[in-house]
């Protein structure tokens, strides 16, 4: 009688590990090594609805395919090393778990010189809710698809995760976004389909759009001298959001534009191919 009891257990534990190892079979990350600051691709079959990284969980949605599709934001203060995300049923049981590694990267130091009365511009309370509203709200419709677009020409003059210093002091910030040199009036465009989120004048951004692209992917463009769309509009990749300007915080004529992955800043040069501005060369 205890070796069938024993057999029976056995088989058990056989059938458990089949069930598990097949539901790791049914889910992939893309990369499966990621630098600081960029956003790992879930793709899963099967009955999984989230999956979740140390504090972070992402939700899983149904694709036309038949998969199931997140988007995991690996965060710039993420700790580099192995890591294993845990795909998770509607109950939130842990039916897979894949592993991946967080790469070191390092971000150079850029300093901002800012006059006093830029410099002393800050964020309403109010200004603050309807972003952080915004950047972690994620919507069920996908509105955007592969390839993003670059929202306008020109070179980037300040990269994604530079540590930012205000005149020389540190702010303990780090660049949230990219910027990329722009004429004053030149068309800002918008990166993917979406439903604009707002589009209004702030203290620090200036004038600013943001973008929900869908399923936990939104866009934001700042310091824009004038906005051509209104809140809930539907707009198309390559739809006009406004001109290039220089309000808010802002030294000079540039584009500054961010894209979020469910709640997180991304490095946006991960989805769009860009070109670095030349260095001025140095003086004898």
């Amino acid at each position: 009688m205890r070796t069938k009891l024993c057999s029976f257990s056995v088989c058990l534990l056989f059938v458990a590990c089949c069930a598990t190892h097949l539901a790791a079979q049914q889910c992939s990350i893309a990369p499966k090594a990621a630098n600081l600051g960029e956003t790992l691709r879930l793709t899963c079959s099967g009955d999984l609805a989230s999956a979740r990284w140390n504090d972070r969980t992402i939700h899983l949605f149904a694709q036309p395919d038949g998969k199931k599709l997140g988007l995991m934001p690996v965060s710039v203060k993420d700790k580099p090393g192995p890591a294993t995300i845990d795909f998770l049923s509607q109950q939130g049981a842990t039916l897979a778990s894949v592993k991946f590694v967080v790469r070191a990267t390092r971000f150079p130091s850029e300093n901002v010189r800012l006059s006093a009365d830029i410099e002393a511009l800050r964020s309403t309370p109010e200004e603050i809710k309807l972003l952080t509203d915004f950047r972690n709200g994620v919507s069920d419709q996908r509105f955007w698809q592969d390839p993003l677009a670059p929202p306008v020409e020109g070179c980037v003059t300040s990269p994604f995760g530079v540590k930012r210093l205000h005149n020389g002091k540190p702010t303990g910030e780090f660049h949230g976004g990219v910027d990329q040199r722009t004429p004053a009036g030149e068309p800002i465009r918008a990166i993917a389909d979406g439903k604009i989120a707002y589009a209004q004048k702030f203290n620090v951004l200036g004038n600013a759009v943001g973008l929900d692209h869908g399923q936990g992917l939104g866009s934001m463009y700042l310091h824009m001298s004038k906005l051509e769309v209104a809140p809930c509009a539907l707009v198309k990749k390559g739809d006009i959001l406004g001109y290039a300007g220089s309000t808010g915080r802002s030294t000079g004529p540039h584009l500054h534009w961010v894209l979020y992955a469910n709640g997180v800043n991304v490095n946006p040069g991960q989805w769009v191919k860009f070109t670095a501005c030349p260095h001025p060369p140095k003086k004898k």
